[in-house]
């Protein structure tokens, strides 16, 4: 996926442009986009989630999410 795809997704659960986003509006905008199963649990530890620990998540350590995927 390229950087420009991974922006606008991050832009998406990032509407006010605050550059970061709550664990929770990262796991809900996930199920919404179909990237996890609603049952996964995703590790909330973190505060805030940013756009570089987003695209480090789909793009280097995109296993969790491809294991969790919806099959269309």
């Amino acid at each position: 996926m390229d950087d420009s795809n991974l922006v606008s997704m991050f832009e998406i659960m990032d509407p006010t442009n605050q550059g970061f986003i709550t664990p929770v509006q990262y796991r809900e905008a996930l199920k919404n986009l179909g990237l996890l199963d609603p049952d996964e649990v995703i590790d909330e530890d973190k505060e805030v989630i940013t756009r570089d620990d987003f695209r480090d998540d789909v793009c280097i350590h995109p296993a969790f999410l491809q294991a969790s995927a919806r099959k269309f």
